[in-house]
């Protein structure tokens, strides 16, 4: 069937606004399948191998992150899952002049709901719970042993990092380098 991939993202700027109370999301999402529309009708539709909440799961999975680097950690694991699997856009953007460079509504929404529902505690940082954690592991060991390590190494530079200048650096190095 042809232009599946165009309905699936509008049913997920919709899900965003109704479950996630995202209007952020919803708007960017709309503002994809305009810019993609011609690709996207062409594109059959496909199932997620991993989505937004498996990314903060992965990023949140070896120990508790302040706001800044859980957006950096956030956006290295969707880069590099986006380049070995099917994996949903959380839809970042970068202000490299702001105090927090790189963020994503759709993160912040998704981050929010997996507290709600019991995955995520929030406080000054953001940690797993224990029902989070089980969630993760049982995520993690689906990548196979190759994908962990490769994703887990590139997590420990931004767990590593104590300056902001420093994950600017590993992102931008990421981005335009890799």
């Amino acid at each position: 069937m042809r232009g599946l991939m165009v309905k699936k993202l509008i049913e997920e700027a919709v899900e965003e606004a109704e479950k996630f109370g995202s209007l952020s999301s919803m708007y960017f999402l709309v503002k994809k399948i305009w810019a993609e529309y011609g690709k996207l009708s062409r594109e059959p539709i496909r199932d997620y191998d991993f989505t937004v909440d498996d990314i903060i799961l992965f990023s949140l999975h070896r120990s508790k992150l302040e706001r800044i680097p859980f957006f950096v950690s956030s956006f290295l694991t969707w880069y590099y899952l986006s380049n070995h699997f099917f994996a949903q856009d959380p839809l970042f953007y970068f202000r490299w002049d702001k105090r927090i460079f790189v963020y994503s509504p759709r993160v912040d929404a998704h981050l929010l709901y997996l507290a709600r529902t019991g995955y995520v505690k929030i406080s000054k940082t953001y940690c797993l719970t224990e029902k989070g954690k089980e969630e993760s592991s049982v995520k993690l060991s689906s990548l196979g042993e190759r994908h962990y390590k490769e994703i887990d190494s590139v997590l420990n530079n931004v767990y590593n990092s104590k300056k902001l200048r420093d994950l600017r650096k590993i992102v931008k190095d990421t981005i335009f380098f890799r």
